[in-house]
């Protein structure tokens, strides 16, 4: 019962909110809706991707690029972008490294191969003579 002093005050309270905000919404006053005669605001809106077709709009003076092309005019636009999409993979090979192997291969190759090259960049491990891969258990 340490809770019984609180019950009586927590239904004061609440009947009086009651109270308070059905006076001030009987007073309120009406809402007017007004057109808006500002100039717009420039503004890109990008809705989504779309099998590598970029879809949106463009309201007022805003200018987009998106690789090569270059929208100035209001409207809708569907771009390929494939331009803008590029995914490039940098790769830093530490000093002195001149085998590469995959963590989950058995065999290794020079760093700058294209098979060497093929290997994610978190499953690769790098050795810096042919003597030092073979000794970690691969093969060429």
């Amino acid at each position: 019962m340490k809770y019984a002093s609180v019950i009586p005050i927590f239904l004061f309270a609440l009947s009086s909110g009651y109270i308070i905000g059905s006076r001030i919404a009987i007073h309120a006053l009406p809402l007017t809706i007004q057109a808006d005669t500002r100039l717009p605001v420039p503004t890109v809106r990008i809705d989504g991707v779309d099998n590598g077709i970029v879809h949106g709009s463009i309201i007022g003076n805003a200018r987009l690029v998106i690789g090569s092309a270059v929208l100035t005019q209001s409207g809708k636009f569907a771009l390929d972008n494939s331009d803008a999409l590029i995914n490039t993979i940098h790769i830093v090979i530490p000093d002195g490294m001149q085998f590469v192997a995959s963590s989950r291969g058995k065999k290794y190759y020079p760093v700058f191969s294209s098979k060497g090259n093929a290997i994610s960049v978190k499953n690769r491990i790098y050795f810096h003579t042919e003597n030092d891969a073979v000794k970690a258990g691969y093969q060429k």
